[in-house]
């Protein structure tokens, strides 16, 4: 199971604390140094709004909103996430093929 985030990221820290007291064992992945055809690869199996945290700092330093995210061009959306990482959810935890985005993690 890999798991995606932060390490400093309060979602994060408290997802690797459901995780540990499960003993469910993770292999983590700092989510900057996410490849293209990861990204790629959760895009097949999920919508990109699903992966956009517009309440992180990101975000707002970005001016995004829900408004401008729904008018903007899929591709163009997929190279901003590229450029800035920070703009996805998190955690992201890829288990089996399937993918858990941010509170999802719960259902492990």
């Amino acid at each position: 199971m890999k798991f995606y985030g932060l390490k400093n990221c309060s979602s994060v820290k408290t997802a690797m604390q459901f995780l540990n007291q499960k003993n469910i064992e993770f292999e983590f992945m700092d989510i900057k140094s996410l490849e293209e055809n990861t990204l790629n690869f959760w895009l097949e199996q999920r919508d990109i709004m699903e992966f956009v945290n517009l309440t992180g700092t990101t975000a707002r330093k970005l001016g995004l909103n829900k408004e401008s995210i729904l008018n903007m061009d899929k591709e163009k959306l997929r190279k901003l996430i590229l450029e800035n990482t920070s703009l996805i959810k998190r955690p992201v935890i890829e288990k089996n093929g399937k993918l858990y985005i941010s509170k999802e993690y719960k259902l492990l």
